[in-house]
């Protein structure tokens, strides 16, 4: 049936004939895929300590100058990348042919697992981990074989190891993992991407969160032709919003990641805020150390409202709310602040994610935590005594 316009180019349906329902179905790998709804709107203005975001932001000044090469010219034509290769290359100390950019570094792994899975292979995760190894994997009608922590938050490295067999394709790991806030050690990462080249098996290690943990496995490409580590500009960098990220791997690797993006595949803002970024390294540093001392003070403020709180290698901590978790989290939000709450474990946890920033922030969050807590008498009259 024709519907017809009203002018403004939208079609409007006739107003006795519902809208039919689409005859054509997704293919099996999405029909079966189960994801789970992420707010898109009403969170700038309000205290964000769910998604591991930089809390501080930039001055205007600063945004200013990030954008002061964005030029009417530039925003006519097509990015132009090879700036922000050759300064990323000279960043980590590697040739343009082994980096791939691309739109956060959760492209980079979708298009390494579009390049390299075929329906059937498995990859082995933990779990639980980023959600979209999962997603991706699963898209590209693989299996997943997965190494599950236990209620201690830990994982055991020879459960890992086992799990790769000639069946695997990829070993995917975030090193800091989301959201147990958990490492493995360089020793264990070695004898993993070992143990995959002897099944022909590539390895990605995500390193979104190697500031603030400071220990990479990027001096190993050299050694391994399947190992690929990628990287994000959305946590310590502070610019989650612009999506950028990159993959670091063997020119072959790469060269097949790229086979599979599109031809102009980051903004031409990402490209000026990143060479930007890369620049002002020293104002990255700055972030990290400021939210280093937020991480200590929270750790000591919760655990002084008494709450049990586990430290992580990232930029945010695990906090039991107990069986008033639900309560407390709605009591936040209330006050326009959120925190993280799908941990996805595999056993039932009354624990959320925290993300942390500098002093000031957790102050103002700990300030709200309180005053929540002592409205629904939960705490004591006569607040608990200072953290310094």
């Amino acid at each position: 049936m024709f519907l017809p316009g009203d002018g403004t180019g939208k079609v409007r349906p006739h107003k006795d004939e519902p809208m039919k329902q689409a005859k054509p179905t997704p293919r099996p790998q999405v029909q079966d895929l189960v994801r789970t709804a992420v707010p898109q709107s009403g969170r700038y203005g309000t205290l964000r300590l769910d998604k591991n975001e930089c809390c501080a932001g930039y001055s205007a000044k600063v945004v200013r100058s990030m954008l002061k090469a964005v030029s009417g010219e530039r925003l006519a034509a097509y990015p132009e990348t090879v700036p922000l290769y050759e300064q990323l290359a000279k960043w980590h100390g590697v040739e343009v042919t082994q980096l791939a950019v691309t739109a956060g570094s959760e492209m980079a792994i979708r298009y390494l697992f579009e390049a390299f899975l075929s329906p059937g292979d498995e990859v082995v995760v933990l779990n639980p981990s980023f959600a979209m190894f999962e997603v991706y994997a699963r898209l590209c009608g693989a299996k997943l074989a997965t190494a599950d922590f236990d209620r201690q938050w830990r994982v055991e490295p020879d459960e890992i190891l086992r799990l790769i067999t000639p069946r695997t394709k990829i070993v995917a790991l975030a090193n800091p993992n989301n959201p147990t806030g958990t490492v493995l050690n360089e020793k264990v990462l070695v004898a993993i991407v070992q143990q995959a080249d002897r099944c022909g098996a590539l390895v990605l290690i995500d390193e979104a969160y190697y500031h603030f943990y400071k220990r990479t496995m990027l001096g190993y490409l050299p050694r391994f032709d399947n190992l690929v580590v990628t990287r994000t500009f959305s946590k310590a960098c502070g610019v989650a919003g612009v999506r950028l990220g990159y993959a670091v791997g063997h020119p072959r690797v790469i060269a097949a990641l790229n086979k599979v993006q599109p031809i102009d595949h980051v903004s031409v803002f990402a490209v000026r805020i990143g060479m930007f970024l890369i620049d002002h390294e020293d104002m990255i540093e700055d972030y990290v150390r400021r939210t280093e001392a937020g991480k200590r003070y929270l750790l000591k403020a919760l655990a002084a409202l008494g709450f049990s709180v586990i430290g992580s290698h990232a930029n945010f901590l695990l906090v039991d709310f107990g069986q008033d978790k639900d309560q407390i989290v709605q009591w936040l939000r209330d006050r326009r602040i959120h925190v993280g709450t799908i941990l996805r474990l595999p056993f039932p946890s009354t624990f959320v994610r925290v993300t942390a920033a500098p002093v000031s922030v957790m102050k103002r969050f700990v300030t709200e935590l309180e005053d929540v807590l002592r409205e629904h008498r939960m705490l004591p009259a006569r607040p608990p005594h200072p953290v310094r």
